[in-house]
């Protein structure tokens, strides 16, 4: 399932924030994709869209040593994205991921989501 939480946040402020936390929470920024600057430079106008890859290679990689194909989501991501005026993020939880690959460290998945769970709080 795709999530959808509003973030009281400017999109600017929003990206920022989540950035600054992933790394405080001991985590790394693998890429940040600019949709709507990557539009611009073909001549389209799309609302700021951008999304954020994130993860902690010590944990997907236990995952994908239970099943290769779970590869294919990680690392994990927000997208943040304005629709008119108002900031979103969308995103799946880990563990509805983690079950469609019956992926059997449901421990491990649990801390996953409260992990993507603080990194939106208060946003």
């Amino acid at each position: 399932m795709f999530n959808i939480k509003e973030c009281k946040l400017s999109f600017n402020e929003c990206i920022k924030t989540l950035i600054e936390r992933i790394k405080s929470y001991g985590a790394e920024v693998f890429a940040i994709v600019d949709h709507s600057e990557n539009a611009r430079k073909v001549g389209l106008n799309l609302e700021p869209t951008v999304v954020v890859y994130f993860g902690n290679p010590r944990v997907g990689t236990l995952l994908m040593l239970e099943n290769r194909h779970i590869a294919y989501e990680l690392p994990l991501r927000f997208l943040v994205w304005s629709e008119n005026g108002v900031v979103k993020i969308g995103y799946r939880k880990p563990s509805d991921i983690g079950e469609e690959y019956n992926i059997r460290h449901g421990e491990l998945l649990e801390k996953m989501d409260k992990f993507m769970e603080g990194l939106l709080s208060n946003l």
